[in-house]
């Protein structure tokens, strides 16, 4: 499935999207996309590939440290949920999920 998300990008910040056509189209084959493969990609997002390839390796890196080195920054409710998951922590559909992930995010409010 190909979905062009152009519609999506160039109203991101209008209050008013939702009201779009072309979004709510865009929104509907996400959906269908998460739903049925459980993934999607994004391709002409502006993204430079060498970024890309930096963001993989810092990311490969993590996940080869020792286990007790990833649970330094273990995901909590006090740390805004961001941080480091197990193997089995994150629970979809009753099931344990077997793989690792860590939840990023960008701070929304200075502390």
């Amino acid at each position: 499935m190909h979905a062009d998300v152009s519609p999506l990008l160039a109203k991101c910040d209008d209050s008013k999207m939702s009201e779009d056509p072309g979004v709510c189209r865009v929104v509907k084959q996400l959906d269908q996309a998460c739903r049925e493969a459980g993934f999607f990609y994004v391709k002409g997002h502006g993204i430079p590939e060498s970024l890309i390839k930096e963001v993989k390796q810092i990311t490969r890196t993590f996940f080869d440290l020792p286990y007790e080195e990833k649970l330094k920054i273990k995901l909590i409710p006090a740390a805004g949920y961001r941080g480091y998951q197990r193997i089995g922590e994150n629970i979809t559909d009753g099931k344990p999920d077997m793989q690792e992930a860590i939840d990023v995010t960008p701070a929304l409010f200075s502390s």
